[in-house]
This record gives structure tokens, C-alpha cells and sequence, in this order.
């Protein structure tokens, strides 16, 4: 009897060692879409200036600087500057 509860044993722990060595994985793959940010309205500051010399001659004089930003879907931000100047005399 001695020798069937020794092989029930045995066999008991072998099998639970197996159950043991048994693994299982498991894998999770989130994928998140880019967040599209729409781009700021551009920004316009227009300056005028009008001077008359002591002859009379009339000279205008405008500046206008535009800025405005871009933001790309990777969320890398482009700036642009442009500046307008007129000079007219008359």
C-alpha cells in the first residue's frame, strides 16, 4: 500500500509541476489615432502713417505684418511671418 500512495504521490506531483510550467500570454495592442487641432485664425496689425513735408510733398507710409501658425497632425507647429511695407509719395 505503501508503494501506491508513493506512485499516487509521485504522479500527483508530476502533474502539478506540469500545471506549474504551463504559462500563457497574453498581449493588448492599443492603437490611438492622431488628434487633429485646427489651426489658430492668423493675426493682422496694420500700421499708417501720413507725413507732409514744407514743400507740401504728401508721403504714406503702411506697414502690415500677418502672422499665422500651423499645427501638423504629428503635432509639429510651423510660424509665419510676412510684413508689407508701402511708401508713396506724392
Amino acid at each position: 500500500m505503501t508503494r501506491t500512495w508513493l506512485a499516487a504521490t509521485a504522479s500527483l506531483m508530476l502533474m502539478a509541476g506540469t500545471a506549474v510550467a504551463q504559462t500563457s500570454t497574453t498581449t493588448t495592442t492599443t492603437q490611438y489615432a492622431p488628434v487633429i487641432v485646427p489651426n489658430p485664425d492668423a493675426v493682422t496689425q496694420s500700421t499708417s502713417q501720413r507725413t507732409i513735408d514744407g514743400n507740401g510733398v504728401v508721403t504714406d507710409h503702411t506697414r502690415t505684418t500677418t502672422t499665422g501658425s500651423a499645427v501638423s497632425p504629428y503635432g509639429e507647429t510651423t510660424t509665419t511671418r510676412r510684413t508689407t511695407e508701402t511708401t508713396t509719395v506724392r
